[in-house]
């Protein structure tokens, strides 16, 4: 899909959603209705470190800030009128020292078997924005895209509470060395918004 067709497929979804009450503030409905957005190309991660079994209580943690090479959400949410359209996410691993900040950890795609067979769970205020098999992410990083589609557009609206959750089989194990941690690395890829400049 050209980059263009897609910029008009999120400005019509952002016309839609506007319409249903408590997604927008209302100076983000005017802009939206008066066709005063612009959209700029982004991406947003965090990386946060696992347990052993390759599980994680919550990847978005309270006291989490927004910090370059470890979290691009402004801690937990999203500041007041940051808003992300995802189109894409990808899921990387990576295997450090304990010591070792998880910002400098290096991410690739070849993940334990652990969280091959795992799920991913994200929540935006308690309400599941996406559920997916860690597998399938993968195999679709396994194509020329190195992204899993989604089937459609997840809104990741300011000042709503984040929750990102892996859950693996029973008796799974990451198999690290002793003195070794496992990391992981969620990406979501899309776009910002913000209002344009006349």
């Amino acid at each position: 899909m050209k980059q263009t067709e897609l910029y008009g497929e999120v400005l019509q979804f952002l016309s839609r959603v506007a319409g249903e009450s408590g997604n927008f503030s209302n100076d983000m409905i005017t802009n939206i209705r008066n066709q005063n957005i612009k959209l700029q190309d982004s991406e947003i991660y965090i990386r946060q470190e696992l347990q052993a079994n390759g599980s994680s209580q919550d990847l978005f943690e309270k006291e989490l800030q927004k910090i370059v090479g470890e979290n691009l959400f402004d801690g937990n949410k999203l500041d007041t009128g940051r808003y992300f359209i995802a189109t894409s996410v990808r899921l990387t691993y990576g295997v450090a020292n304990s010591d070792t900040s998880r910002g400098l950890v290096e991410y690739t795609n070849n993940l334990p078997i652990a969280l091959l067979n795992g799920q991913i769970i994200q929540k935006l205020d308690s309400n599941i924005i996406m559920d997916l098999p860690i597998k399938s992410i993968c195999d679709a990083i396994q194509t020329d895209s190195y992204k899993y589609k989604f089937n459609k557009f997840i809104l990741f609206r300011d000042n709503k509470t984040l929750n990102a959750e892996i859950r693996v089989p029973d008796g799974a194990s990451l198999g690290l060395n002793a003195g070794e941690k496992g990391f992981i690395e969620l990406r979501y890829i899309g776009f910002e918004t913000s209002a344009s400049k006349k």
